[in-house]
């Protein structure tokens, strides 16, 4: 049995911490800490030009140390409280938006940049001004301290009605798919470059090769196939890893990772490398996994048009994202291959997903009767077909087929008849005469149910 290693450790939890948001706010309060040195810097009087300015500023503002901390002091007692009770009515407004768009939506505020800006200056301001409150005494005044406090309480106070409108902003529909739509094009760019080290999947013939099984469970998350390739170009050229499993699947203890091919002169090496550069994690990572993005768009797609809420409307708008993903996948030229590539053999999953999540939302439509979202599902592909590879359009048949067993609970309205219609032309166009046949069929059964008395289950 494989020792058992966890995906729970300190270290893991803080790096998926910083990745998700504290990278930000962390910084930010560390610009506030060494702001506070600053000021303290220029309260010794050290800069003579800027003696004027600090006179005029204690003369007028800052006549003595009390003066200053009962200021610093209510800037620190109401930057804190102000900071709960927003925090607090924030997630009150998330929790409600993830009632409706899954939670997804706590993905999505935590990954804002702007939500890690908002929190990290509050909390930094606050920490700054207590900095700067511990400093007054009687014989010394921080003029300078107590200036920039209390201007960057102003901004605070600013940053609060923006605050305010970014988070119910970012609550609607629109902006949650949207903001998922460019994490999944960031990603694809990161999983491009990956795959310019790898090779499609192809038969090995009769060569040895020895199984490298999983010794954690968890979701791959990345795969350095920078780091592999070179390892094995440099240590065992005549090797190569054959990666059975794709970043975003779950992999549980014991079962089969990779398999290796004419390793056996450095086989333990090549497996602790394998193992290096491969990371887990309990959850998919949106930033380097294009399918997990996929999938929370169809997620939410699928929770809005099924009868838990019977919304098409944010359905719909999932799929036209969807259309918009599909479309940057046909657009994408094969990446030029880097050196060792061929010895790391890999299936990208990322087109398959999407094909996967189309058929997802066919079958919830018909679940809920909403022809809109089936008839966004039949324009998306018919559109696209024509730009995909062979294999691919196969692939596209396939769901087509597909929308026939769920096409009988939809009723013919004029935009489905001639989406039907186009989808059968263009099946024939592209040499997929049988598939045409059957989808005109289909329609022509459907038609027939139009100006009778029909029920669910009596339409066709």
């Amino acid at each position: 049995m494989p020792k058992i290693k966890t995906n729970d450790s300190p270290l893991v939890v803080i790096r998926r911490a910083l990745s998700e948001f504290l990278l930000l706010p962390s910084v930010i309060i560390i610009l506030f800490l060494v702001l506070a040195g600053f000021s303290s810097y220029l309260d010794q009087e050290r800069i003579a030009s800027l003696r004027p300015v600090r006179h005029f500023l204690q003369t007028h503002i800052f006549a003595n140390p009390d003066a200053t901390s009962n200021l610093l002091g209510a800037i620190v007692s109401g930057t804190i409280s102000v900071t709960t009770l927003t925090t607090t009515l924030l997630l009150v407004i998330v929790q409600q938006s993830a009632g409706s768009m899954t939670a997804q939506v706590f993905d999505q505020f935590l990954r804002r940049k702007t939500n890690q800006f908002y929190l990290g200056f509050f909390v930094g301001l606050a920490l700054y001004s207590m900095i700067i409150l511990a400093t007054v005494n009687k014989p010394f005044n921080p003029v300078w301290g107590g200036t920039i406090a209390f201007l960057l309480t102003a901004l605070a106070l600013y940053f609060l009605v923006l605050l305010m409108y970014t988070t119910i902003n970012q609550m609607r529909p629109a902006e949650i798919v949207n903001a998922i739509y460019y994490r999944v094009l960031a990603a694809r760019e990161r999983q491009l470059k990956a795959l310019s080290f790898t090779t499609p999947i192809h038969t090995t013939g009769t060569d040895k090769t020895s199984v490298l099984v999983c010794e954690k469970a968890g979701y791959i998350i990345d795969i350095d196939t920078t780091f592999l390739a070179g390892f094995v170009a440099d240590n065992c050229p005549e090797s190569k890893v054959i990666l059975h499993r794709c970043v975003g699947d779950y992999v549980a203890i014991g079962e089969e990772l990779a398999i290796i091919v004419n390793g056996q002169d450095n086989e333990l090496a090549l497996k602790q490398a394998i193992h290096k550069s491969i990371r887990f994690d309990i959850q998919r990572d949106i930033d380097f996994d294009a399918a997990y993005g996929i999938t929370q768009i169809e997620t939410i797609a699928w929770t809005s048009v099924s009868t838990a809420h019977s919304n098409p409307a944010p359905g719909v708008l999932c799929v036209n994202v969807m259309h918009n993903i599909l479309g940057a996948l046909s657009a994408e030229e094969e990446p030029d291959k880097e050196k060792g590539s061929s010895a790391i053999l890999y299936s990208d999953n990322v087109f398959e997903s999407l094909m996967g999540g189309f058929e997802n939302l066919l079958v919830v439509s018909s679940e809920s009767m909403q022809h809109q979202v089936f008839l966004g599902v039949l324009n998306t592909l018919t559109s696209k077909m024509d730009r995909l590879p062979a294999d691919k359009q196969k692939r596209v048949e396939d769901v087509f087929l597909l929308s026939l067993s769920v096409m009988g609970d939809h009723v013919l309205t004029r935009t489905l008849d001639k989406a039907l219609l186009a989808a059968s032309q263009k099946l024939r166009t592209l040499g997929f005469a049988s598939t045409a046949q059957a989808v005109e069929e289909a329609h022509q059964h459907l038609k027939e149910s139009v100006g009778k008395l029909n029920s669910r289950s009596t339409r066709v």
